[in-house]
């Protein structure tokens, strides 16, 4: 091993106080920004590694999801054809589509931080200063996933890319499900996700492996589908070998892995992510601590 249990606990602490700050002055000014222009047509809440409270140190910006309420997106795939053909006929259109919210988006950000807004491909940008982090702004419109015509099992968002990728989620599931798995491992679900996050930049920074390997959000999902009985109160070195060893195990047997919300494949046909993503960055991680 080439790391101790006190290097490993550093690891798995959160940003400090002042990093902390800055995330916050970043989500006051936005939110104040976009409900000048929205008003209570829209909530606004976070998503991504702040919200979740799996973000080091290396992390840079902030994701703040704009939620438009006064439309949705169905998501009918449970239906039968009888019921989509129902619902489809008495369907109507909201008038206000997804680049129209993008644009305005876009417009109420830049009354306020000018030339520091950017359009990116998922999101529009607020770029940080001495003051404030990046903050990533997501508009979206809330997506129901329709169980039957009368039953709605599941809320979430959805929204495109410039490049017309579809990107549908589950923030809040995500969010409940991810601190309920932390309460159940000794509190080290989330350090252990925060442990691979700073394997994952340093192995980046080292030129082994690219940005592209691991997100944040794939780390957070492999790490949430390993049983619980895997974690080892009060032992960071044997719980993280642990974690490593059973994804990397599951990775070889095309074991099923559910995005942390349980509502998604992690490996669905639509994703980008792969097995063999997760089996080279365990790998990775398992050279990289000397097991």
């Amino acid at each position: 091993m080439n790391f101790t249990e006190q290097q490993l606990i550093t690891w798995s602490r959160p940003v400090s106080t002042s990093e902390d700050q800055k995330c916050q002055n970043a989500i006051n000014q936005v939110t104040e920004a976009l409900k000048a222009k929205f008003g209570n047509k829209i909530s606004i809440f976070l998503q991504g590694s702040y919200r979740n409270n799996t973000n080091v140190r290396q992390n840079s910006d902030v994701d703040i999801v704009m939620r438009y309420d006064n439309a949705f997106y169905p998501d009918l795939q449970r239906l039968s054809e009888e019921d989509k053909a129902a619902y489809n006929a008495q369907r109507t259109n909201s008038g206000y589509n997804f680049d129209n919210l993008k644009a305005d988006t876009q417009a109420a950000l830049k009354t306020v931080f000018t030339a520091d807004v950017e359009r990116k491909n998922k999101c529009i940008q607020v770029k940080g200063n001495t003051y404030r982090i990046n903050a990533d702004v997501i508009p979206c419109f809330v997506l129901k996933r329709f169980k039957t015509l009368q039953t709605i099992e599941a809320e979430g968002i959805k929204f495109y890319a410039d490049d017309n990728h579809e990107i549908i989620s589950f923030p809040n599931q995500h969010y409940s499900n991810g601190t309920a798995k932390t309460e159940q491992t000794f509190r080290l679900y989330k350090r252990m996700v925060r442990i691979l996050k700073v394997i994952n930049y340093r192995l980046i920074d080292n030129g082994t492996i690219t940005d592209k390997l691991a997100s944040s959000f794939f780390i957070e999902c492999l790490v949430y589908n390993v049983p619980n009985l895997n974690f080892i109160s009060g032992n960071y070195t044997q719980t993280l070998r642990n974690v490593i060893v059973k994804i990397y195990e599951d990775m070889k047997n095309n074991s099923d892995y559910t995005e942390v919300n349980q509502l998604l494949s992690l490996f669905s046909n639509k994703s980008p992510r792969t097995r063999k993503d997760a089996l080279d960055f365990m790998q990775h991680c398992w050279n990289y601590l000397g097991y």
